[in-house]
């Protein structure tokens, strides 16, 4: 237990560090600004200094998040093919959201998006497709990139996601298929990587043609 009377140097960031660490470890509705104070050391008034309320902090935390992911990104943008630079973005994205699925469930939530978008997070989810975008205006004229940009994300999104609700199976004939059609056993981690490798090349490719 902290000493109450300890002064933290920067209270903003630990409780942002704390809160993921509870948000990791027990879940979102374990998350408080009074039980984060006091694991802290600190007066609940101290951590409201720096949170007006729950969704402030949460918003703050997925704002870190995204940094986090966007730091993954990095130098994969120089690389002289775009193919490959894109490559590497999906993948590092989907390695991202699947071993932080919490974090990325909050990075994504109706919690913090139905609420007014702070200049920090929406700073911090803009920076992190940026590398990206500029990998797909490369390879496209600049009316398909948008639509580019969207279908990118919603391929590695959408198999984060089934990835992270344990929603893909093997069936007889070897195939990472969605867990709906079959109730074989869950595909291993090889399995689970050449169906990402193989559904990143399919959408490259697609878009290099």
């Amino acid at each position: 237990m902290h000493n109450k009377s300890y002064h933290h140097g920067n209270l903003r960031e630990e409780l942002i560090i704390e809160a993921t660490r509870v948000l990791c470890e027990q879940g979102i509705d374990s998350i408080t600004l009074r039980k984060l104070g006091k694991s802290l050391g600190v007066s609940k008034a101290a951590s409201y200094r720096h949170f007006v309320n729950k969704a402030a902090l949460l918003a703050a935390v997925a704002a870190e998040g995204f940094r986090k992911m966007s730091s993954s990104f990095e130098e994969t943008s120089n690389d002289e093919i775009p193919q490959i630079a894109l490559n590497v973005v999906m993948e590092r994205y989907i390695s991202f959201a699947t071993r932080n699925p919490e974090l990325y469930r909050l990075m994504f939530s109706r919690e913090i998006f139905s609420l007014p978008v702070s200049e920090e997070l929406l700073e911090a989810a803009s920076k992190a497709y940026t590398g990206a975008k500029e990998i797909l205006s490369s390879m496209n004229s600049s009316e398909k990139t948008a639509v580019t940009i969207n279908t990118a994300w919603a391929l590695v999104h959408g198999i984060s996601l089934l990835i992270n609700d344990n929603l893909l199976a093997v069936d007889k004939s070897g195939n990472t298929v969605h867990a709906l059609f079959v109730n074989d056993g869950n595909p291993t981690d090889l399995q689970i990587s050449e169906q990402i490798s193989s559904a990143i090349g399919v959408f490259i490719r697609g878009i290099s043609t």
